[in-house]
């Protein structure tokens, strides 16, 4: 059975790969470090398989609930980063939006998929996209440095943000505050969501209060009655799929 360390030695594991670019390190529950003068909190969880049963190709790390998220300053970029423990690969989540879902819910759920884990080598810093668009970074332990060297390249909304932060106050979040999702299969985390709950054969008013209550902070301006209504066009349309 695998192995799966706690966040304070996936820390160890992280820090022993850092070089001399890595100052003001300092480890909590988080990590606190500096990167060409700007300043990093990492957070770290296992990357597993999501769900019961098993998708073949679903993985997920879950960032849960901590007083410790309260304490960020809006000055420290924040990191959510998996570890997939076979492959001693890292995967890094959007900064922006993984802060903007700090302590929204109990757990938020931050999917990957194995077999681009399992495709990592050495060397290289591969980015990949989930269904929705949303981007994620895979690196090597020994490519730490080299992705932080280039962590502005996958991810140009942190640029964009501290560009804008003496213009306001707000948090990036806020320009989803408009957002609806038109379909469940527009969002990975969404339909790897209704997909669980569907093998786990919930009621589909249970799906739906589900999408709506772990979502809700990603598309504030969807009603219930929204969420009924892709849920329920998403159900539709895997039903005629599987008829066929």
């Amino acid at each position: 059975m695998t192995k799966y360390p706690k966040s304070k030695e996936l820390i160890d594991i992280f820090i022993s790969a850092l070089n001399e670019s890595f100052s003001s390190i300092e480890k909590s529950e988080v990590l606190r470090f500096e990167f060409n003068g700007l300043k990093y909190v990492a957070y770290f969880k296992c990357v597993s398989y999501a769900g019961t049963p098993y998708p073949l190709n679903t993985t997920r790390a879950q960032l849960p609930q901590r007083e410790e998220f309260e304490k960020i300053e809006t000055d420290e970029r924040f990191l959510f980063i998996g570890y997939d423990v076979g492959n001693d690969v890292f995967v890094c989540w959007d900064p922006i939006k993984a802060k903007s879902r700090l302590n929204k819910k109990t757990y938020v759920s931050f999917f990957c998929r194995q077999n681009i884990q399992d495709s990592v080598t050495a060397g290289n810093v591969v980015e990949a996209r989930l269904t929705n668009g949303d981007v994620y970074v895979l690196f090597k332990r020994c490519d730490i440095p080299r992705f932080f060297e280039m962590i502005e390249i996958h991810f140009p909304n942190l640029l964009e943000v501290e560009k804008n932060k003496d213009e306001s106050d707000e948090d990036v979040s806020n320009s989803e505050i408009e957002g609806r999702l038109g379909n469940v299969n527009d969002d990975e985390m969404v339909k790897a969501l209704v997909d669980e709950m569907l093998v786990a054969q919930k009621s589909h008013l249970t799906i739906v209060s589900e999408c709506s209550n772990a979502f809700g902070s990603a598309y504030p301006g969807m009603l219930f009655k929204e969420w009924n209504d892709i849920v329920k066009k998403y159900c539709l349309s895997k039903t005629e799929t599987d008829s066929r």
